[in-house]
């Protein structure tokens, strides 16, 4: 069992830390522990993790990459055109205005700043691709997200919320949790030494960075937990409800894995380019999704955000290790 629990000990993790966050946050923590998950600069870890993936990131995987552009613009093309658009038939299953705009929300953001490249790597997949989709998606997504979510309310039904980023501040924020880490992680892997020493400790910074996940999703869930509780969305929200927007966030991410999947199985691409698709074309962003959803004013509009992003979680481990031993099996 030891041994069980060492090698999926990010899946154990996630188990523990998800529901344990939960319960602190409707077991009315004292005020210090609040106030301590509150500060945490999540910009700054997201920065730290980021950094860590670039510096181990051999540059010339990175420039073939670039060379090559059709698995990025793949995995790009499903995460910002098929999910949202796969999304807007769901629409119509959402009871609440807010669950509508949220789910929206959920689809339209953009990849994950970090853990797409964590869970390609984990696989055996090549991340110099879904580290350019993350680049990419989130260089682009304060004009994508506003555009779907008009498309929303424009011809879906859904609250207005197109006209609630604030594009300078963000774009500023993203330049510098985002792509500076990235761009300083592959000038200070210039340095021969630095080199030599990151690629002989890759493991070391990859288990870094998927702790520093595991400390991003205990805070998230938590701050998420207080304001359910302190909205009074527990009382609010019918179960009903509630199943039929996660079991929605759950179908998108697996439809679009399975559509990254199939697309790049009949394009030829490379196995491990086909890996680094199914991650970075599905993943959603959960710092962007909070920002957006709590500038729309809608307090229930949070819960798709949180339903997507801990859903993958668990899905994506579960399918990284699947891979990582298909990658093996077809090796030998």
């Amino acid at each position: 069992m030891f041994s069980a629990v060492k090698k999926n000990w990010f899946l154990v993790g996630l188990a523990a830390l998800l529901p344990l966050a939960l319960f602190l946050a409707s077991s009315r923590p004292p005020l210090w522990f609040v106030n301590i998950a509150q500060s945490v600069p999540t910009s700054i870890c997201t920065a730290t993790i980021l950094f860590l993936m670039s510096v181990t990131l051999n540059s010339r995987r990175l420039f073939d990459s670039l060379r090559k552009p059709l698995p990025v613009l793949t995995a790009c093309g499903v995460n910002q055109i098929v999910i949202p658009v796969l999304c807007l038939p769901l629409l119509a299953l959402q009871k609440s205005a807010d669950l509508k705009v949220g789910l929206l929300i959920a689809a339209s953001v953009p990849c994950t700043m970090a853990a797409a490249s964590v869970w390609t790597r984990r696989a055996a997949g090549n991340d110099a691709v879904s580290l350019l989709v993350t680049l990419i998606t989130n260089g682009l997504c304060f004009l994508i997200t506003p555009l779907w979510l008009l498309v929303g309310s424009t011809w879906f039904g859904t609250a207005d919320a197109s006209g609630s980023l604030q594009f300078g501040s963000m774009v500023w924020r993203l330049l510098l949790a985002a792509l500076l880490p990235a761009f300083i992680g592959q000038m200070v892997r210039l340095s021969r030494p630095v080199e030599t020493f990151v690629d002989v400790n890759k493991p070391v910074f990859s288990n870094i960075a998927q702790a520093i996940i595991l400390m991003l999703v205990f805070v998230s869930a938590f701050r998420g937990g207080v304001q359910f509780e302190a909205t009074g969305m527990a009382g609010n929200l019918r179960h009903m409800e509630f199943a039929t927007v996660w079991i929605c966030c759950i179908v998108l991410h697996l439809v679009a894995m399975c559509v990254a999947w199939q697309v790049t199985g009949l394009a030829g691409f490379a196995e491990e380019d086909r890996r680094a698709c199914v991650f970075a074309g599905s993943q959603k962003t959960l710092p962007i999704g909070i920002l957006v959803s709590q500038a729309t004013g809608l307090p229930f509009s949070i819960l798709p955000m949180l339903m997507y992003h801990m859903s993958q979680l668990f899905i994506d481990t579960w399918i990284a290790d699947r891979l990582k031993s298909r990658a093996t099996h077809i090796d030998l």
